[in-house]
């Protein structure tokens, strides 16, 4: 593995840690807009409809 040597906070200008906070935050923004959608069906909770604390309103029995 290859070892990343970062310059500390300390010895940058306020200009280049902007910088680097702005890139970080649009890689950051980049990578969730290109990721893919996770499928309702990859998460499982293990619970029937019936089961489940939190309803949908259309799927409620009726009184």
């Amino acid at each position: 593995m290859n070892h990343l040597e970062l310059p500390s906070p300390a010895d940058m200008s306020p200009a280049a840690r902007a910088g680097e906070i702005t890139a970080i935050l649009a890689s950051a923004i980049v990578r969730t807009r290109v990721a893919p959608k996770p499928n309702q069906r990859d998460i499982e909770l293990g619970f029937l409809p019936h089961q489940r604390v939190h309803t949908t309103p259309s799927l409620q029995e009726p009184l």
